[in-house]
């Protein structure tokens, strides 16, 4: 068959086009896994003398120097490229959501840097995951491949979707997560049109890891059964505690962060700084390098127990916050699985001990509260009840699982309306919740595009200027002011249509007595243009005049704000945003 008729073939259909790009972003999402994994691996045998994912015994026999200093090298090298390339730090996912919802695409080199610098944070041990970064690379090759399709803005979404998903579903193997993410946490929406590309990327994604990688599950979790109904107001006990945890985990990551910002030394130091600090905590407890895949293992089948996970817990959160917030490079969702299997595994065995004869072993809580944790701290309940049901494989455990999500979720909304993805957003003025056209209009001040130059009036203008100024003037709202250009009226062509045609009047009726006084909408200079465009509805006016307000409560006139005015500049933003 000639390939000119095939290729016109699938211009023709869209859906078949849409379909083919999304195997090939799937593909290039599978690829990109098998890679990112390979580096890992290289960069944690230099390191450590080993490419197994489950390191745990070896680390336990490495003296004390390495585990103190290997961190501090990796995090001082991804901070020397930090210098160069800024998409070097950082866990990945907000930026995703950020070009989503802002229209924007994601460079093609994001892809090199992100799996570069993670796989060198993650190979010399920080403690972070690796599905952050790979959900941005994938994004980055989806990206890539909707350019080379001159994908229009609203497909570009897709595209970008498709590729976070078959980086997360390859990399956890698990498809209909990996899927269910990307529509969950990064577009919010399931139409069947949107889903299904998402779907086949992460299939394809998922099936090129397979052949590589091998058919395993993530976490190998022992037959659990309910053992009696009684166990499930426990479970939902376990949901509330969880997002506790989750929520004190977004808080104090994003307070060190703060911290680490607001150090006073130089910016490529500061991840050497964050990965020297983890290394001390990892001399006591060598279980808090890295990912962290054995102690979760190990807490699943009940051989980690007691008070010792509760300390656990604190240390790993203090080291994912030390790696990452001080600017090194992976994922946040592995950090949470484990905060979740440690806090469930502490409940668990808390649980046997106050109810030895309902309840079932402690790792059964370990793992229902894996999806509780994640729940809580990134915001996606079916996202969370879906991996963890796909990554163990394991049906029995389905009912306390979406139970305990689900009340992770909405105890966690309650304490905290920012996950753990949109927590740096929402402090860069980008409301996700509010739609990307209002984080626009937000950051956007009425200061910055207002007009200056404008035709105003004083109040004992004649009305024979007025009729002159109407005929020359670019708009149709004039403000009036007093003797010292305080704001005292606005003269609009509704005001002066009643006169505009009568004989005689011209220099009697002045601008004071012409002009509306009373219930006058004003804007103040630092507003933005999300509240601006609040006050333009109120009374459905096409101009609004600026001011200042004095301390003798007189409205000093800077300028005037069109409604035309906020349209340019919110389509301006987007353009920019877009190049």
């Amino acid at each position: 068959m000639n390939l000119k008729i095939v290729t016109g073939f699938i211009e023709e259909h869209e859906e078949i086009k849409i379909s083919f790009v999304a195997v090939l972003i799937g593909l290039a999402a599978g690829y990109g896994n098998i890679l990112f994994r390979y580096l890992i691996g290289l960069v944690q045998n230099l390191s450590y003398g080993s490419k197994d994912e489950f390191i745990l015994y070896l680390l336990k026999t490495e003296p004390f120097y390495k585990v103190l200093f290997i961190p501090a090298l990796g995090g001082l090298t991804v901070g020397l490229i930090g210098l160069i390339f800024k998409s070097a730090k950082g866990h990945g996912v907000p930026d995703v959501i950020k070009a989503i919802a802002l229209n924007k695409k994601i460079s093609s080199s994001v892809a090199l840097i992100k799996t570069v610098s993670s796989a060198i944070t993650l190979g010399t041990g920080g403690s972070a995951g690796r599905e952050g970064p790979i959900v941005q690379i994938g994004a980055s090759i989806g990206s890539g491949i909707g350019r080379l399709f001159k994908y229009s803005t609203e497909r570009m979404k897709g595209a970008i979707a498709c590729g976070a998903a078959g980086g997360l579903a390859a990399t956890f193997n698990a498809p209909i997560g990996g899927a269910m993410f990307a529509a969950e946490v990064l577009l919010g929406e399931f139409g069947l049109k949107t889903f299904s590309p998402i779907i086949i990327s992460s299939v394809i994604a998922t099936t090129v890891s397979r052949a590589y990688l091998g058919n395993h599950v993530t976490f190998e979790a022992p037959t659990y059964m309910l053992k009696s109904f009684m166990e499930l107001p426990l479970y939902a006990i376990l949901g509330v505690v969880c997002a506790f945890v989750g929520v004190a985990f977004i808080r104090i990551f994003y307070k060190f962060e703060d911290y680490f910002e607001e150090l006073n030394i130089p910016r490529f130091v500061k991840p050497a700084l964050g990965g020297l600090l983890m290394g001390v905590i990892a001399i006591f407890s060598r279980e808090i390098i890295g990912v962290g895949y054995d102690t979760i293992h190990e807490i699943l089948i009940s051989e980690r127990v007691g008070v010792i996970l509760l300390i656990i817990l604190v240390l790993k959160i203090l080291a994912t916050s030390f790696t990452l917030g001080s600017g090194g490079s992976g994922g946040l969702f592995v950090p949470s699985l484990f905060l979740g299997a440690a806090t469930g595994g502490f409940m668990g065995w808390l649980f046997n001990l106050l109810f030895p004869n309902i309840t079932a072993f402690s790792g059964a809580y370990g793992l229902v509260a894996m999806s509780a944790m994640l729940a809580a701290t990134i915001r996606a309940p079916l996202t969370s009840i879906l991996i963890i049901f796909e990554i163990t494989q394991n049906y029995q455990i389905i009912l306390p699982l979406m139970l305990s999500a689900i009340i992770a979720n909405v105890v966690a909304n309650f304490l905290e309306k920012e996950s753990i993805f949109t927590w740096i957003l929402k402090k860069q003025g980008i409301n996700i919740k509010r739609g990307a056209e209002e984080s626009v209009l937000k950051s956007i001040l009425v200061k910055d595009i207002m007009e200056k130059d404008i035709l105003t009036f004083h109040e004992d203008t004649p009305f024979r200027e007025i009729k002159e100024g109407f005929k020359k003037a670019r708009n149709n709202y004039f403000p009036v002011l007093d003797a010292e250009d305080n704001l005292v009226g606005i003269i609009s062509i509704e005001d002066i249509r009643s006169v505009l045609f009568e004989e005689g009047i011209e220099d009697i009726v002045v601008a004071g007595e012409i002009s509306t006084k009373s219930d006058l909408v004003y804007l103040m200079p630092d507003e933005n243009l999300a509240q601006a465009l609040k006050k333009f509805n109120k009374k459905d006016l096409g101009a609004l005049p600026v001011v200042e307000k004095q301390k003798n409560g007189k409205l000093k006139f800077l300028g005037l704000l069109r409604r035309n005015d906020i349209a340019y500049a919110y389509n301006r933003a987007v353009a920019e945003v877009n190049l």
